[in-house]
This record gives C-alpha cells, sequence and structure tokens, in this order.
C-alpha cells in the first residue's frame, strides 16, 4: 500500500481536539443539556453548521447571531492549551516522511484552522500545503467531494488513495469516494463499519501501511 496517497484527517486523528471543540460549544450555548462527553460521542466529525442546528432543533435553543463568531473565538482560545498531537503520529510521519510517501489532510474545519492546529503542535512541516478543507469546496463529510477533491489536487485517482479517519461520517465519505479506509479508534467507540480495518493506537498505521 505504500505506492498509495495517505489523506489523513485532523481532528480526533492527527490531533486530539475533539473534547476542544466540544468544550467551545458548551461555553457559547450554556442553555445545550449535554455534557462535554456527550457533545464529543454524538457530534464527532460532523460539520459545525449540522451540529448547531441540531443543538437547536433538539433543545430549543435560540442560537445567537454571531454563535459561529463567538464558538471560534473560544475554540482559538481553548486551543492554545487544549489540543495536543496523538501519541506516535510523529514516528508514523517521521517513518513515511523518509521513505517519500504522499501524505495530505482533508478536514471539515476550514484550512486556516487546521493551519493553526498543525502549528500550535508542532506538525505543519510535515504537510507544507497539502492541506484541504471542506469550506473550500463547499462539501462537507459524509459527502464524497473533500476526498475527490483532495485526491485530485495530489494526482491521484480515488482507487490510489486511504484515508485514515476516527468518526463515521469520514469512514463514509471515504466508502462514497471509493477510497480505502482505516478506522482509528483509540477510544473504542461502536461503529456501523465493521468492515474497514481497525487501530487503536496510531503507531499501528505502519503495520498496515
Amino acid at each position: 500500500m505504500l505506492d498509495k496517497l495517505i489523506i489523513f484527517d485532523m481532528d480526533g486523528t492527527l490531533v486530539d481536539s475533539e473534547r476542544c471543540a466540544a468544550q467551545a460549544i458548551y461555553d457559547v450555548i450554556p442553555t445545550v443539556d449535554l455534557s462535554v462527553d456527550e457533545i464529543v460521542s454524538e457530534f464527532q466529525g460532523m460539520r459545525l453548521k449540522t451540529i448547531l442546528d441540531e443543538i437547536s432543533y433538539r433543545f430549543d435553543v435560540n442560537m445567537p447571531i454571531d454563535v459561529v463568531e463567538q464558538y471560534r473565538a473560544r475554540e482559538t482560545q481553548l486551543s492554545q492549551t487544549l489540543i495536543t498531537k496523538t501519541d506516535g503520529v510523529v514516528e508514523v510521519l517521521e517513518t513515511l516522511k523518509a521513505l517519500g510517501k504522499p501524505c495530505c489532510i482533508a478536514s471539515n474545519a476550514p484550512r486556516e484552522k487546521t493551519y493553526r492546529s498543525l502549528k500550535t503542535v508542532g506538525l505543519a512541516d510535515y504537510f507544507d500545503d497539502h492541506v484541504y478543507g471542506a469550506y473550500d469546496v463547499k462539501a462537507w463529510k459524509p459527502e464524497p467531494a473533500l476526498f475527490l477533491y483532495a485526491a485530485q489536487q495530489q494526482g491521484y485517482r480515488p482507487e490510489q488513495c486511504i484515508v485514515v479517519e476516527d468518526s463515521d461520517v469520514g469512514l463514509t465519505a471515504a466508502k462514497a469516494a471509493k477510497m480505502q479506509p482505516i478506522f482509528f479508534n483509540p477510544h473504542q467507540r461502536m461503529t456501523y463499519h465493521n468492515d474497514v480495518p481497525t487501530i487503536t493506537s496510531f503507531i499501528e498505521l505502519l503495520t498496515i501501511l
């Protein structure tokens, strides 16, 4: 599989950032009747608009007009201390770099947020400008368009791509794009993707790749 393009998800995969995002949601929508852990569990990997719309509908919350701006500001503040790189990620990226194997990132988040997180945890040099965001293509996972766009930009066909994801929406998008998904499941969450190769520690990627 080493002749293929490896597409990484960002949040929850390369970096441990899901609790940071959930805490920001909890802080800016104090009336939501969910804990931070429940927000992580229920909305993992989803587009921010989808999360806010679902919370508004389920809990009859009138969102402030500037709720997205409030969230972004709070998440940026929290990211300085709550975002960390995933254990084993440096070893994997160093090995792939040494072998000259192509990698990129495809995230539902805005590219500027992804770059900020990469810089925060010291991973920016591994990806340079090979970072793609759903806001650039106006299509969010579980739609396949983002993965297909990333592959096209990198010069690979879908069947030449491996996608490393930690969420159901990401795995669904990878399958729809006709790419080979790998499920990174460090917390051993339940999933409907029993047909997908699964790892519980990041370093296990090297045994598959």
